[in-house]
């Protein structure tokens, strides 16, 4: 398990990690599909239980392709060299957690293209396959309905706005004409914002016009795509305020820390409870060996709390926690997703300083361009 879902498996070393908010999209997939098996009737030669078991493999072939798609975007980024962290399955379909920006379009692109086009691949093996069954059989019904998905799946994504993949891809395009990553960027988010009301006045109509509760999902799809794209907005801006700015401008100085002896009664007292921080490093002879924070504290019972040590439960400190004076803080920003994260900074082996998100969005906040 961690903070966004638990890992199912993992292909070429990426793991595929599930959300729990997937489980809701499972289920209204398997409703769909059987909707669509149940409505062709006496047309299937199967019974009602087949029917339940066809959907239920028809929805996880469906996230099977969700799976390839996404894995398409992270093994050509690989190939690239640039690190993915996982693929992970949520709410709204899946999404590749690449960890470094593009640094030339024509990777941009490269990676971008791979989705879609496996999606569109998928789609023709699925329809092709479905020529090995008689019409009407449900492997026949089930092939032809995923090759269908497919297709969409994959056309839908090249609709030209962020954050789906026709957006990256126009940035890509934009990018190389015009040479600038901003300027291809803002493009790209406009796009998205357009891309995203027309799905929201669709849904609209759907639902107004034709009592289709269907709009209901192009309303909720097009209010996340804006409010996604606004999000790309905001880190393009962000990256820009953070260039060139090193550790040793943006950090804390001088930072709290604790003694790795210190009672976790005393961690919670004096330390979580005396000051506004989310997280504490831990020294053991003048060296940070590890971090803590309340997450720690939580996972432990409390009428332990009095004679368990700090260091009992500390998180140790691994080489991408801490950082030079000099490093640059764009490349820190992975580093301080989730709960209690912070980077240390470190000069000729002594604790100078350390960065938070809070560190990074004051900054940026007292800095903005």
């Amino acid at each position: 398990m961690n903070g966004k879902g638990f890992v199912i498996g993992r292909v070429h070393g990426i793991p595929i990690s599930v959300d729990a908010s997937w489980l809701i999209i499972f289920f209204l997939i398997w409703m769909f599909f059987w909707t669509e098996l149940a409505s062709a009737g006496s047309g299937l030669d199967t019974s009602q239980a087949g029917v339940w078991i066809g959907a239920f493999v028809g929805t996880v072939l469906f996230f099977g392709s969700v799976v390839m798609h996404e894995l398409s975007h992270s093994l050509v980024a690989v190939g690239r060299g640039i690190p993915v962290k996982q693929i992970r399955l949520f709410v709204f379909g899946g999404v590749s957690e690449i960890e470094e920006e593009a640094t030339t379009p024509g990777t941009e692109f490269a990676v971008t293209i791979a989705g879609p086009l496996a999606s569109v691949i998928l789609g023709a093996m699925f329809y092709a396959f479905s020529f090995l069954f008689a019409d009407g059989t449900l492997v026949d019904h089930l092939s032809k309905q995923l090759a269908w998905i497919n297709a969409i799946l994959g056309v839908f994504n090249l609709a030209p706005g962020f954050p789906l993949d026709g957006g990256r891809v126009l940035r890509s395009i934009v990018w190389r004409i015009t040479g600038d990553i901003d300027k291809a960027t803002r493009v790209a988010v406009l796009g998205g914002r357009v891309v995203s009301v027309a799905m929201v006045v669709v849904g609209v109509i759907a639902l107004l016009g034709r009592q289709n509760l269907g709009g209901l999902w192009w309303i909720v799809l097009g209010w996340f795509l804006f409010q996604a794209a606004g999000s790309a907005q905001v880190q393009m801006e962000a990256k820009r305020t953070l260039k060139g700015v090193t550790a040793g401008q943006l950090m804390t100085p001088a930072p709290v820390v604790v003694d790795g002896d210190t009672s976790l009664q005393d961690l919670f007292d004096d330390y979580f409870m005396q000051h506004n921080y989310s997280s504490f490093p831990v020294v053991f002879g003048g060296r940070v060996r590890g971090i803590v924070s309340m997450r720690q504290l939580r996972d432990v019972d409390r009428s332990q709390w009095p004679t368990a040590r700090t260091s009992d439960v500390m998180r140790l400190l691994e080489p991408e926690d801490s950082v030079s004076v000099d490093a640059d803080v764009e490349s820190l920003i992975p580093r301080l997703s989730g709960e209690g994260r912070r980077v240390v900074v470190v000069s000729e082996g002594r604790l100078v300083g350390i960065i938070s998100a809070s560190d990074v969005a004051r900054w940026i906040q007292h800095h903005r361009v």
